[in-house]
């Protein structure tokens, strides 16, 4: 999954907290962002406002429901 500067990210990084096993913003360099941190929901924040970072960034989880949650709540902010 990817993101945009359309999503909606306080319901993102809610439902994220709802989600059963890890969810992670993984960056083309290979960084990864457990988004279930605090410390990293900061990071997270930080490049929210950076389309560029967003777009080539994927959202993977650990759980396939878990990405069935977080897909209906992007796809609710486009």
């Amino acid at each position: 999954m990817t993101l945009t500067s359309h999503t909606d990210f306080a319901s993102f990084l809610e439902a994220v907290q709802q989600c059963r096993g890890e969810v992670l913003f993984c960056t083309r360099e290979g960084d990864k962002l457990n988004l279930k941190s605090t410390l990293s929901k900061y990071l997270f924040a930080a490049l929210a406002g950076n389309e560029e970072l967003l777009r080539k960034g994927k959202i993977v989880c650990q759980f396939p429901q878990d990405e069935e949650k977080l897909t209906h709540i992007l796809s609710a902010s486009m």
